[in-house]
């Protein structure tokens, strides 16, 4: 378990650094230590709305381990834990054919079984990944066929993956009732960095904060201080970094007001890579529109918070009220982005 001090979105106040050299408290009269709990930083916020799945997959290279965090309260449990295999050659992955398994932010889709795929290499189920990802794409990183599946028992989780997350067939029969096509993540690390309470919470608010930012920005039709967080190299499927500016001057010419509402959102972090899952119910005096907005954004200290792509899935509206963020977690009412 490797402790680390936490920077910011935006520069985070530093956390003294007796909670981070201290984790354990003496138990008086036995004389026995015991550790505080912590938290995965990279599992900023983990939303409760019954759309988004409920689980996250955490995979430790080093430890060669993969947990199953679940949200408890405001806070990310650990549920289970397992041993886990990882591809036969250290580092992330690069390229096709490097015995490497990847590092990032993967959702797991679609399910592969018998007789689709051979139970003396996969065992009974397996579930691929979106490797390459946008950032791997971005990175020019190679290669497919990155899946989490399993092994029968007589197979040894030491013998070393092409790349993919092994784990027990028993275990896989377990996984397989927590995933949601699409929606659950594996957010595959070299190295776990865990945070105590205060520090998890006081990241999560800072992030949030900034969003609020962004948010408000947007809505007030602020369009230079709104794209102060994209990135030059962003685009989607229609537009690039001038487009999309041009087209967000155009709707500020066009719109007497902006409203949004955003469900509670998935926010996950690894190194640099910020992915980030809300629903959205936009409207203005011309449009309206409800989905899901997927975000993908680079953080780093240098140039803070920068979106490089924005993706939309419309969806019937059930003209219900997203929930704002809970005060109770001391976490300002939070907000990403719109059309």
């Amino acid at each position: 378990m490797r402790y680390t001090k936490v920077g910011s979105l935006f520069s985070l106040a530093g956390i003294p650094i007796l909670t981070r050299l201290f984790p354990l408290f003496l138990v008086w009269g036995d004389f026995a230590f015991s550790q505080t709990e912590t938290y995965p930083a990279g599992l900023i916020s983990i939303p409760s709305d019954g759309h988004f799945s409920d689980s996250t997959f955490v995979v430790d290279k080093d430890a060669r381990k993969l947990a199953v965090y679940k949200l408890q309260g405001d806070l990310p449990k650990k549920f289970a834990e397992h041993p886990a295999d990882i591809g036969k050659n250290h580092g992330p992955k690069e390229r096709a054919n490097d015995y490497r398994t990847p590092v990032g932010i993967y959702f797991l889709g679609k399910e592969l079984t018998q007789p689709e795929i051979p139970f003396d290499l996969y065992g009974n189920f397996a579930f691929v990944t979106d490797y390459p990802n946008v950032f791997d794409q971005r990175d020019a990183k190679t290669g497919k066929g990155i899946w989490l599946h399993a092994v029968p028992d007589k197979v040894p989780l030491t013998r070393g993956s092409r790349g993919c997350v092994v784990v027990r067939n028993d275990v896989i029969k377990d996984l397989r009732g927590m995933v949601k096509t699409e929606q659950t993540p594996m957010m595959i690390s070299e190295q776990i960095d865990y945070l105590s309470e205060v520090e998890y919470k006081n990241q999560r608010a800072s992030f949030l904060k900034h969003f609020e930012d962004w948010r408000s920005a947007w809505e007030n039709q602020d369009v230079d201080k709104y794209m102060k967080y994209y990135d030059v190299s962003f685009r989607n499927d229609e537009m690039n970094f001038g487009q999309w500016y041009k087209h967000k001057k155009r709707l500020k010419q066009q719109y007497a007001y902006i409203k949004v509402q955003l469900s509670q959102p998935l926010i996950l972090m690894n190194k640099d890579q910020v992915v980030i899952r809300s629903l959205q119910r936009y409207e203005s005096n011309l449009h309206k529109d409800y989905g899901e907005k997927t975000i993908h954004a680079r953080l780093s200290d240098e140039t803070g918070f920068k979106i490089i792509r924005e993706d939309w899935v419309t969806l019937p509206d059930p003209a219900i009220t997203l929930a704002p963020m809970s005060q109770s977690a001391e976490i300002p009412r939070a907000a990403v982005t719109t059309k």
